[in-house]
């Protein structure tokens, strides 16, 4: 599986809109995903708000990550050329304003999910 990241930058001016980045510029997304480039994610998890080391949400240089699955890494590549169209790199740019300080970082990586905690307990407990 593969994970195409956005960190969302933290701003002092204008606040993150959480509600307008579920309900509005998702559906957009993943609508000119799927029109443009004839893909879809298998899921987004969306992290908002999010904190800094002293667990206060001004001390985070993001204020929101969402993570964007993709199975194959074809997939994910191919989205990260989506800004390429000209009409989504259009359309979502002139949505930013409406939800966060400004454009998103974004990061593409393969995701291993390691589940199984009792075997970890137990490699630690192995090596003391």
């Amino acid at each position: 599986m593969y994970m195409v990241a956005f960190c969302y930058p933290n701003g002092e001016a204008r606040k993150f809109d959480y509600e307008h980045l579920v309900n509005r510029h998702l559906p957009l997304g993943v609508g000119l995903t799927h029109k443009h480039l004839e893909i879809k994610p298998l899921k987004i998890v969306a992290y908002f708000p999010v904190h800094g080391p002293n667990n206060k949400e001004d001390s985070s240089p993001y204020s929101a990550i969402t993570n964007v699955y993709f199975e194959k890494k074809e997939e994910a590549e191919k989205f990260l050329g989506l800004f390429d169209v000209e009409e989504a790199a259009r359309l979502l740019s002139e949505d930013f304003p409406n939800y966060t300080p400004g454009p998103p970082s974004v990061l593409m990586a393969r995701v291993t999910e390691i589940t199984d905690m009792d075997a970890l307990v137990d490699q630690f407990v192995q090596t003391q």
